[in-house]
């Protein structure tokens, strides 16, 4: 089963940390992902990239499947971007407001993946824009310290691939460090939950294994190996037969619960749209060694919803 991964196993992203000083005191007032990635991208619309003349932004927003791919129906209305903000310092899960003083270093990090990291240098033009003008309340400059590639990078699907795997019974602990949602319900009508409606809301092992080989094989054609359509990379049959096993795993125990994270406010509404989901742990016994290369690989990327705000982190532990 672990054959049917190798497709993929030269997915790969780069991260890069950032370190950036407060010139006085100033509070971000929501998730420090959302202001992050809103004020970034303000400043990579002011990024030119010389060999396409679009800005940073429009590069960003491209679409760049063709309209006879298996999957241009799904992502033609809404694709994953090729970047990922995550590891934010100050906040917390409890209380997500960070007051930052004077002089102190706040810090995030930057996941681009695949050929995304053409455009590094891009990036980084943005963020040092992005504090040259000024985050927060009050509106506050930062002094750019340093970015520094993490040391491991890049850090590819095929490092957690063993040359064979021994299925034997174990523990696997999932744990939910930034808010995990793998579906987010429409606006009806009728607002009764159906039972498959709530079974889509819990992130059980089978839905965020589903979840997180649907994120890779997206990020794949997209970033890695553009335009990828062979059959065998989407075929339901072979997706199905390979996520088989996923729901076997007992539950042992669970102590997860459902927040709202604040999120900035859009231009003329009223009320900004919470970024929510699932925090916590879960214990599951059972044969899931042929999920680890995916789960373990897709732990930093996220799964589900607004994973570009650093939403839908987690970790993967055995034992």
């Amino acid at each position: 089963m672990m054959d049917y991964l190798k497709p993929y196993s030269e997915a790969y992203y780069y991260r890069f940390n950032i370190r950036m000083s407060a010139t006085r005191d100033v509070t971000l007032d929501a998730w420090p992902g959302a202001i992050i990635r809103n004020n970034l991208l303000y400043a990579a619309e002011q990024i030119r990239i010389q060999k396409t003349n679009r800005s940073l932004r429009e590069q960003i927003d491209t679409f760049s499947l063709n309209d006879d791919h298996p999957l241009y129906k799904e992502l033609k209305d809404g694709f994953p971007k090729g970047y990922v903000l995550t590891d934010f310092s100050h906040a917390t899960m409890i209380d997500p407001t960070v007051f930052i003083r004077k002089g102190d270093i706040f810090s995030f990090s930057l996941l681009l993946i695949g050929r995304f990291n053409e455009y590094r240098y891009y990036f980084f033009e943005a963020i040092r824009e992005m504090c040259e003008r000024g985050i927060g309340k009050p509106l506050t400059l930062f002094r750019l310290l340093d970015i520094t590639e993490n040391p491991v990078s890049p850090v590819s699907l095929s490092d957690f691939m063993p040359q064979e795997t021994e299925e034997k019974p174990s523990e696997i602990t999932i744990r939910f460090q930034t808010p995990v949602i793998l579906y987010r319900l429409k606006e009806k009508k009728n607002t009764q939950l159906s039972y498959q409606d709530k079974c889509n809301r819990f992130p059980g092992l089978y839905q965020l294994t589903r979840s997180a080989l649907s994120r890779l094989q997206k990020l794949y054609v997209l970033y890695v190996e553009p335009g990828a359509c062979s059959s065998s990379l989407f075929e339901e049959t072979q997706m199905e037969t390979y996520l088989e096993n996923a729901g076997r795993p007992l539950l042992k125990s669970a102590n997860i619960q459902y927040i709202n994270l604040p999120n900035t406010q859009k231009k003329e509404k009223k009320n900004e749209m919470p970024l929510a989901g699932y925090i916590g742990g879960q214990i599951y016994s059972g044969n899931f060694q042929q999920y680890l290369p995916l789960l373990k690989f897709m732990a930093e990327p996220g799964v589900g919803n607004d994973t570009v705000y650093g939403m839908g982190r987690f970790e993967a532990d055995v034992k």
